[in-house]
């Protein structure tokens, strides 16, 4: 009986501190992935059960995570604190390949250490960057990134703590974006289908939430103004 009593304490504070966790996300309309903390284990406080495997920071593939096929939109949003660059393109999320004759799709957060163009978005022959500077002037502290895209309205924006910053198409359009690869989703690696020229990225992250729509600009500032810098800094760092 008291076997019985502690597995049933036991189940119910973990689904607590679910509950918990999801409870924290400011917009949830969506969200199909939500790891408040990137260290292992990483379970997804999302509600869609995209746990993180335990021997790397790798998530199986699901039907949530090429939802985006169907809604033809999807947002990012994630706290980053990069340590170093260790190469041109660290990744911060990876789910799909940009090499061809590999897989060639999916979608790719990478930053970039060329000139001022250093936050990309990637899917096949489409890419896009955020004209910012934050790799070379923010090394060492906390910066929020979001981006969102729709296929349909053909719209992309990028946003840096909060606010949207001038976004680019360097190549391709925006029929050339494919949500749908069967690969699995890599946070702060690169998915081994990728560019050689992609590596894992180097520092700390949180609050990493994946939409299957596109956020509004209200719904970027909500997320940044109540996860901000002080709720980040508790973050772990990724070696």
């Amino acid at each position: 009986m008291n076997h019985l009593r502690k597995k049933i304490t036991l189940g119910l504070s973990l689904f607590l501190m679910t509950v918990a966790a999801f409870a924290g996300t400011p917009v949830r309309n969506g969200l199909v992935l939500y790891f408040p903390t990137v260290a292992l284990p990483v379970r997804d406080a999302s509600g869609s059960r995209n746990n993180a495997q335990s021997s790397a920071l790798v998530v199986p593939t699901s039907p949530s995570l090429v939802s985006m096929a169907q809604t033809h939109q999807l947002s990012y949003s994630v706290w980053i604190n990069p340590t170093s660059i260790p190469h041109e393109f660290p990744d911060l999320l990876s789910k799909g390949g940009n090499s061809q004759p590999g897989p060639y799709g999916g979608y790719e957060f990478t930053l970039n250490i060329n000139g001022d163009h250093d936050v990309l978005f990637v899917s096949g022959p489409f890419q896009c960057h955020a004209e910012t500077q934050i790799i070379n002037t923010n090394l060492g502290q906390w910066v929020h990134i979001a981006f969102t895209i729709d296929l349909d309205a053909q719209t992309m924006q990028w946003y840096i703590n909060g606010q949207p910053v001038a976004s680019t198409i360097d190549s391709g359009t925006f029929a050339d974006v494919n949500f749908d690869m069967p690969n699995n989703l890599y946070v702060a690696e690169r998915d081994p289908a990728a560019n050689n020229n992609r590596v894992n990225f180097d520092g700390q992250m949180r609050e990493v939430m994946l939409f299957n729509r596109a956020l509004s600009a209200d719904e970027v500032q909500l997320i940044f103004s109540t996860t901000g810098p002080n709720q980040a800094a508790r973050g772990a760092k990724i070696k």
